[in-house]
């Protein structure tokens, strides 16, 4: 009965690994219950478990051409949710530690630090916002300068000359300056060499 239990698997094994849809599926139907059991009395939680037994069947037929080297179908299936159950509480665990300190972090600041970051994002925006505005030899300059391009750098992309990119540079600014008020340190800050 054994010898013949251990035929039919290297059979199902066989099957499933040249590409049977009928025998992956027999296999689904067979193990998914058992692996989901498994799954949830690790991680404590039935969509979890589930979505982690389905994870585990996916890389099985992803990766079924391999399996001619396995040897016991079940216990393979049975290892690898176990490994991407302990895998899901360690990240469980990390985020947990990130949160935390997020949270810690957060208390730690002022109000006028989240005020500033506010501000800095929305005049962030409105820079990018006021580049798009801007003719568009003049905003590929600026973009490209943002990006960390030096002069000579855009200049050879665009396949302009050097003192024309600073031509640019320096339109580009006067115009800002007429579009942007409060983020005129932040301007210089993005446009400087």
């Amino acid at each position: 009965m054994q010898n013949r239990e251990l035929h039919s698997e290297k059979d199902l094994i066989s099957s499933v690994s040249v590409g049977d849809i009928a025998a992956f599926d027999a296999l689904f139907m067979e193990m998914f219950p058992a692996l989901c059991l498994l799954a949830n009395g690790i991680v404590n939680d039935e969509s979890a478990a589930k979505d982690i037994v389905s994870e585990v069947f996916l890389q099985l037929w992803k990766n079924r051409t391999a399996l001619i080297e396995v040897r016991s179908i079940n216990a393979y299936l049975y290892a690898a949710t176990r490994n991407r159950s302990l895998n899901l509480l360690k990240q469980r665990k990390r985020n947990e530690k990130k949160v935390q300190g997020y949270e810690a972090e957060l208390e730690d600041k002022t109000y006028e630090d989240i005020l500033q970051n506010v501000f800095h994002a929305e005049t962030v925006r409105l820079l990018h916002q006021a580049i798009l505005t801007l003719p568009p030899e003049c905003t590929k300059v600026i973009q490209l300068n943002i990006e960390g391009l030096s002069t000579s750098e855009i200049a050879q992309k665009l396949g302009i000359s050097p003192s024309a990119v600073s031509h640019q540079k320096a339109r580009a600014i006067k115009l800002l300056r007429g579009k942007i008020v409060p983020g005129m340190a932040l301007i210089s800050l993005f446009l400087a060499d």
